[in-house]
């Protein structure tokens, strides 16, 4: 039975870069920091000799934790992460202040979607607002107010 929700985990070209700008987004430094290459990693990830730079952070408001990962062995080739294609992936987060935080986003690097925020005039998010962003490594980043 499952009992809960762990992490999300996003693979990225250079992990020191990620890790700065969550460093800025969440305003505090990753709860784990190191590489990762005990035997168990191999076998883990299905690769041999698999090397893995990692920085994990706690979300703010939440007990869900965002997993940074550089292969450094084997490296991997980028895939196209536009969000439109099948199996990428978007972290969501919320927000009591979206006009703020869209605003502090842009000015920490990352790249919104749309001109401001969007109202949701439909479905179970109905009047709430959202913005789309890219992060730096271009992950898709979504901000959610919740009032």
């Amino acid at each position: 039975m499952l009992t809960g929700f762990s992490h999300v985990g996003f693979t990225v070209t250079d992990v020191e870069e990620a890790a700065s700008f969550y460093r800025k987004v969440f305003g505090a430094e990753p709860i784990v920091r190191r590489v990762y290459d005990a035997p168990y990693t191999s076998v883990q990830v299905g690769y041999p000799d698999a090397r893995l730079d990692i920085a994990i952070f706690r979300i703010p408001g939440s007990d869900g934790l965002l997993e940074l990962i550089q292969y450094l062995n084997p490296v991997g080739v980028p895939v196209d992460v536009e969000t439109k294609n099948p199996g990428t992936a978007h972290l969501c987060l919320n927000t009591d202040d979206l006009d703020a935080e869209y605003a502090r986003l842009t000015a920490l690097g990352a790249t919104p979607r749309s001109a401001a925020p969007v109202e949701i005039t439909s479905g179970p998010n109905e009047g709430r607002r959202v913005a789309y962003f890219r992060d730096p490594q271009g992950l898709t980043l979504e901000l959610m107010e919740i009032r």
